[in-house]
């Protein structure tokens, strides 16, 4: 019997069982159910699924749009919704000292250093779940199918309390997100370094340019070797960077009337410089894995970017302008000169100058698009 053959009917048995009772499941099953849960929202409607679907990498499977809308019609929030997939990897923020550069910690912007605590914000963000406080997401768990799975593996007290029962739930999801399922490593490039997979000659070069300094040098901030104790890459260093996106004019956050958007149209993104309060630190957001890149479009972190092409095509030409037709002006009829970037919505010393000129031709872009798409999990 083959290995999937083998995967599939342990698959096949498992769910030819009766589906556990409620008050007998574990933290991460229970976890799993709130994720899934569209009765959590307010009104009912929206769960973390729909989000972070597992059937799209666990990212927002609308991508005909810059950033997610949330529970209420018509709210979006400033950023793009980050993939949930390998978040448990993420260490919680802090001065690398290798790096020489502050890393970890979970959104765009580092605010959250557990997965615990992330849980916790989108249950009570207008733009996302718009739950008021935490006693009504308390009041929804209390009144679901699973509660007396929460006082099973919490003890009977477990929703008494509004503080603890939301801890207990943020503790759930958390143990859910820590599961397998998020975390695979399972993509045509593992299999590569296991040896049991090769890539094409076009993947070759790609992987060629991603680590060579003096062209891609992607691995920089995206290493793509195992670790010394043969831990597989995660393709980030957790590090921050200004990669000088441009502002994206037509992200539907800007006409979020006040007190959503008290900025309007002048609001622009600080990433880090707000979490840290410095401005020197402006414009710089988490550097974010590579890991089922291909699937997560629309790339940066507001979006700005529809394609994986599209992004590579800035990185290589920021500072110098795009010849490729339909990039840099959003236009598919553009003409075939020299189109330059708009520029960054954060310009200052912090602007990363390692991407923007890196004089790379459309078959390396190509073929670096290739390489990348060997970092989908289940690709293999």
């Amino acid at each position: 019997m083959t290995l999937r053959a083998a995967v599939l009917a342990v698959m096949a048995s498992a769910c030819a069982q009766p589906a556990p009772a409620p008050s007998s499941l574990a933290p991460a099953a229970l976890g799993k159910l709130a994720f899934e849960d569209p009765l959590l929202s307010e009104p009912a409607g929206q769960a973390c699924a729909d989000c972070h679907a597992a059937t799209y990498s666990f990212r927002d499977p609308e991508a005909d749009h810059s950033t997610s809308m949330g529970v209420i019609a018509g709210r979006f929030g400033s950023r793009n919704a980050q993939s949930a997939m390998y978040a448990a990897q993420v260490p919680p923020l802090h001065f690398d000292p290798i790096e020489q550069q502050i890393a970890g910690g979970l959104f765009w912007d580092g605010r959250a250093d557990s997965l615990e605590d992330q849980a916790g914000g989108p249950l009570l963000n207008a733009l996302e779940m718009n739950n008021p406080d935490r006693a009504s997401v308390v009041e929804k768990v209390r009144l679901s199918d699973y509660a007396d799975g929460f006082r099973a593996a919490f003890g009977d007290d477990a929703l008494d309390d509004v503080d603890g029962a939301y801890a207990h739930l943020t503790t759930a999801l958390a143990a859910y997100e820590r599961t397998p399922a998020f975390a695979p490593f399972d993509s045509k490039y593992d299999h590569v370094l296991a040896g049991t997979a090769s890539l094409t000659a076009s993947e070759k070069r790609g992987l060629a340019i991603f680590e060579d300094p003096a062209r891609g040098n992607c691995a920089s901030c995206h290493p793509s070797r195992p670790g010394v104790d043969g831990s597989p890459p995660m393709f980030t260093n957790f590090t921050y960077a200004n990669l000088g996106i441009p502002r994206y004019a037509n992200n539907l956050y800007f006409v979020q009337p006040a007190p959503l958007n008290p900025d309007g149209a002048a609001f622009r993104d600080r990433g880090l410089g707000h979490t840290l309060g410095d401005a020197a630190q402006d414009g710089k957001f988490r550097t974010p894995t590579l890991r089922n890149i291909a699937r997560t479009a629309p790339y940066g972190h507001n979006g700005y970017f529809a394609n994986l092409s599209y992004f590579l095509d800035f990185l290589n030409t920021r500072d110098i302008g795009s010849t490729t037709v339909g990039t840099c002006s959003r236009s598919p009829d553009a003409p075939a000169a020299i189109c330059q970037w708009p520029a960054p919505e954060l310009a200052n010393a912090s602007l990363d100058h390692r991407v923007g000129h890196l004089q790379l031709s459309q078959q390396d872009i190509d073929d670096l698009v290739a390489f990348l798409e060997t970092l989908t999990d289940g690709s293999s």
